[in-house]
């Protein structure tokens, strides 16, 4: 019997045995470019950021993420 975190961790070490890393690459950088279109970082506090729609400027979540310079 498999956790959903195991059965997850297999499906997707079973999907790059099947389509390679490079797949999983660029699948990774087409996400990471919708994210950017759709959302922004905007500074909360001294240390927190909140992810903001940019269609309709409302705050999706909260997140300590620091940004890289």
């Amino acid at each position: 019997m498999h956790t959903k975190q195991s059965a997850g961790s297999l499906g997707g070490r079973a999907t790059v045995a099947r389509h390679g890393r490079e797949h999983m690459q660029a699948i990774g950088r087409l996400g990471a470019d919708v994210f950017w279109q759709r959302y922004h970082l905007a500074p909360v506090g001294t240390s927190g950021f909140a992810i903001v729609s940019r269609e309709t400027n409302r705050i999706i979540t909260l997140t300590n993420y620091n940004p890289k310079e």
